[in-house]
């Protein structure tokens, strides 16, 4: 279970909506001052995210708890997502070169189109499936409360 801290935005009934700071790993790198990317990500790279969850434990607004998602659901999508389109794409501009060579289309970019468009509908595919099947593989559970009572004096 990957696990991380956040802080309850709202209550309604016995759903809750959280709010994690995103951690980057550009903080932590000692070319960050000279680096594009890095500060293309803090211009632009949301600093929160918002989750909406069930929670059987009772929380207030303001209140630290402790999210966690299974590794199993996240390894399962990353390649659904990525692996996937990927090997659909190769598939796809292998047989499409194949078919444009032999009717002439000597040129490399003539099969990019068909497979850009076999890509992006296996990813539409996947997203679809990974939204309506497996919806609680994926979903961020509440794992507790963060005690702060040993700090607080």
């Amino acid at each position: 279970m990957i696990r991380e801290t956040a802080t309850v935005v709202a209550v309604n009934g016995d759903t809750v909506t959280v709010e994690a700071a995103i951690k980057s790993t550009c903080n932590a790198c000692q070319a960050q001052s000279d680096c594009g990317t890095g500060v293309i990500s803090r211009a632009l790279a949301p600093k929160t995210q918002q989750l909406t969850l069930r929670t059987p434990m009772p929380v207030r607004v303001g209140q630290e708890v402790t999210v966690g998602i299974p590794e199993a659901g996240i390894l399962s999508a990353s390649a659904w997502l990525y692996l996937l389109p990927l090997i659909a794409f190769i598939g796809a501009y292998s047989v499409s070169i194949s078919l444009l060579s032999s009717n002439g289309f000597t040129h490399e970019l003539w099969a990019m189109l068909p497979s850009g468009l076999v890509t992006f509908f296996t990813y539409k595919l996947i997203a679809y499936k990974l939204r309506r099947v497996e919806r609680t593989k994926y979903q961020p559970v509440l794992l507790g409360q963060q005690d702060h009572s040993a700090i607080e004096h």
